[in-house]
């Protein structure tokens, strides 16, 4: 009788397992190779949009490339018109001359304040300010600069064998103003037009500052004005 009932209760299990389990495990089968189909097509989709993705970014290269292959032609073809104009013998000429004139202004230097008499001889006025300075260079093409006017004194002009000769004058030209009949002698560079006019502006500027701070020193350097407290 035992024997029986197990018996009933497993074939009751494999109506049960027959009836609910299996189905239901079919049914998952089913969804599952359905998923897997899904995931094949979405794979699928995803390689060809790769594909597309891979083709575009060629084209965009290649498109790029044509691009800067032609801003460089571009750019060789204006730097060789740029060049050629730029070593043209008449350009080179024009560098050179005033390479050369910008030489000779610096081993030039120009003083004012010198009285000027009839038949001078303007080299031997600028040998004696020199003589005060301690220096005795070799002067060249000693002359007064521009027209004769009434009334005005005209600045003389001379030439020495280096810069650095220019540069030691220069440094002890503001003794000068210690020596009795050389105070108003003013001694300075060969400047451009446009260096005089910095020059003067800078003047003009340090004289306002002196003027609003005597407390204060104030004096030009390397074309600025720099303040020394007392």
């Amino acid at each position: 009788k035992q024997w029986y009932q197990r018996r009933v209760r497993v074939f009751s299990a494999i109506h049960l397992l027959d009836k609910c389990c299996f189905p239901l495990m079919s049914n998952a089968r089913s969804q599952l190779e359905s998923l897997q189909e899904e995931k094949i097509e979405d794979q699928k989709e995803i390689i060809k949009l790769q594909k597309e993705l891979i083709g575009q970014k060629n084209e965009e290269l290649g498109l790029v490339s044509k691009t800067v292959e032609t801003e460089l032609k571009s750019y060789s073809s204006a730097l060789q018109k740029s060049c050629s104009s730029a070593l043209s013998p008449k350009n080179i000429a024009a560098a050179v001359q005033k390479v050369t004139k910008e030489e000779d202004r610096s081993k030039e230097v120009v003083v004012f304040g010198v009285s000027e008499e009839q038949g001078e001889c303007a080299e031997t006025k600028i040998t004696e300010i020199l003589e005060q300075l301690q220096e005795k260079p070799q002067i060249k093409n000693c002359r007064r600069i521009g027209q004769p006017t009434t009334g005005a004194v005209r600045p003389i002009i001379f030439s020495v064998k280096s810069s650095d000769i220019v540069y030691q004058i220069l440094r002890k030209a503001k003794g000068l103003r210690d020596i009795e009949g050389y105070k108003a002698v003013y001694i300075s560079p060969n400047r451009t037009r446009e260096e005089r006019i910095i020059r003067q502006k800078l003047v003009s500027e340090l004289k306002k500052k002196r003027s609003g701070d005597p407390n204060s020193r104030y004096f030009i350097r390397k074309g600025e004005i720099v303040k020394l407290d007392i």
